[in-house]
Formats: structure tokens, C-alpha cells, sequence
């Protein structure tokens, strides 16, 4: 019986331990994944233009607990993909100089990107046509 017991508090202890390093790992997960998708926020300065002023702050408020969601989602898919020790390793990149660089310009890039792609769209378009018939 003694045994018995000594083993389930092993075991229990081991998965406490367990938990608190997934919590930290989670946490870490989700710091960079908000650090790595400024580019999404960046992205509703368009989605902001549509909203009249005086629902702006009502809208942002409705978006904060779906932007949470998205968010967790996002952390766990990265958990599935790396460690822990690269998810620090990456936060200890975005918390360097050229880390910070690329956050700052990042947005910049995607928001270029995305006029790129619908530019490259307009331009394919006539090619496909002429193939798909």
C-alpha cells in the first residue's frame, strides 16, 4: 500500500511539473506568435477604414476576444511544429536588434506583399484566360 501511494504522489508530482512547463511553454508560444503577426494587425488599418468613428472603439472591443482565440489556436499550432528551447531561442532573435527590425518592417513588407499579389492577379488573369479556353 505504501508503495502504492509513494508511486501516485511520484506521479501526480511529475505531472504537476509537467503542466507548469507546458503553461510556460504555451505562454512563450503565444508571446511570439503576437510578436510574429503584427503583420495581421497591420492588416485591419483596412478593416479599420470601414468602421465609422464612432464604432471603432465597440468594433475593436468585439475583435479583441476573437484576435485572443486566433491567437491561442496559433500558439498551439506552433507547439506542434517546435520546442520549447526554439520558441525561446526565436523570442531571444525578435528581442535582438535585427529582431526588432524585422517586427518593425515586417508589416510594411506584408502590406506591400499583398498589393504585389493583387497587382501579379491582374496581370496573370489575361494569361489564364487565354489558356483556359
Amino acid at each position: 500500500m505504501k508503495k502504492t501511494l509513494i508511486i501516485l504522489l511520484i506521479c501526480l508530482g511529475n505531472f504537476g511539473i509537467t503542466q507548469a512547463q507546458n503553461e510556460s511553454f504555451k505562454e512563450d508560444a503565444l508571446k511570439l506568435t503576437k510578436l510574429s503577426n503584427d503583420a495581421v494587425e497591420a492588416s485591419f488599418s483596412q478593416l479599420y477604414a470601414m468602421i465609422p468613428a464612432e464604432n471603432l472603439d465597440s468594433f475593436k472591443k468585439d475583435l479583441k476576444p476573437i484576435m485572443d482565440t486566433y491567437y491561442s489556436k496559433m500558439a498551439e499550432m506552433s507547439m506542434e511544429y517546435y520546442s520549447h528551447e526554439d520558441v525561446k531561442q526565436l523570442l531571444k532573435f525578435y528581442e535582438s536588434e535585427l529582431g526588432e527590425k524585422m517586427l518593425e518592417t515586417q508589416s510594411k513588407l506584408a502590406v506591400k506583399g499583398m498589393e504585389m499579389g493583387q497587382g501579379l492577379s491582374m496581370e496573370l488573369m489575361p494569361l489564364v484566360q487565354k489558356y483556359s479556353k
